[in-house]
């Protein structure tokens, strides 16, 4: 179910609802994919239109800012069938088959995801990236380790929502399984920040400055995650 609303600039948007039988109170989110009311079981339209026309004017701003960002990620109306990988973003398609299995076509822009339940075809793609995501750090996390002088103990590929990496006081390290995601520039950025926590466990004006040393363009590439990571994500999975 969801309300269209009229805005201020002449746009109208869709505001999707989704009925939460924990939640007591009305109230709006936003994400790359669309704006949601999330509200109690007992909730009657009359009351979610009001509290929609009372956030009008964040509800402008907010979509605002998701549209620039869809489109300085290089795609105007990133929506919900399209998937990341190094930076590009490709076709999302899903195919109910007999055995599992994932085909990328670079010429087409497509990734093909053979399922054998479709329900649970959100559990292929997040293992698909974790596969990824583990291969790369496998090739690249040793080439900088090696580089910076820095030895590690184990490594583990986590589905984190709010960390890119981290490193443990038992020097492991844990990286997003969605990093294969993101361009292989930024996944060094990432790799080389969290090897640096190995000598600093903080972000210290020390920490940054080893940083710099280690990964001199690293502003640009923190950057970008700091811009384009809330667009990186399975499409209804978060």
């Amino acid at each position: 179910m969801s309300i269209p609303i009229s805005l201020s600039d002449g746009k109208v948007l869709d505001v999707k609802i989704k009925k939460n039988k924990r939640v007591k109170h009305l109230w709006l989110k936003a994400d790359v994919y669309g704006l949601y009311a999330v509200v109690p079981l007992d909730y009657s339209i009359e009351k979610i239109h009001n509290f929609i026309e009372i956030k009008k004017k964040w509800i402008l701003k907010t979509s605002e800012y998701y549209r620039k960002l869809r489109e300085g990620y290089g795609e105007g109306n990133l929506a919900t069938n399209t998937i990341s990988f190094l930076g590009a973003i490709y076709r999302l398609q899903v195919v109910k088959d007999k055995s599992s299995s994932t085909v990328l076509s670079d010429n087409l822009k497509v990734i093909t995801f053979h399922v054998t339940d479709r329900r649970k075809y959100k559990y292929d793609i997040k293992e698909w990236y974790r596969r990824q995501t583990a291969q790369i750090v496998a090739e690249r996390l040793p080439v900088i380790s090696n580089k910076l002088d820095l030895h590690y103990n184990k490594v583990s590929i986590k589905s984190q929502t709010s960390r890119w990496g981290s490193c443990s006081k038992n020097r492991n390290l844990n990286f997003n399984l969605l990093l294969a995601a993101v361009p292989i520039k930024v996944i060094d950025y990432v790799i080389t920040h969290e090897l640096i926590h190995l000598i600093e466990l903080n972000h210290s004006k020390k920490f940054w400055s080893l940083v710099g040393s280690a990964y001199p363009e690293y502003k640009k590439y923190r950057e970008w995650l700091n811009r384009y990571g809330p667009l990186i994500k399975i499409a209804g999975y978060y």
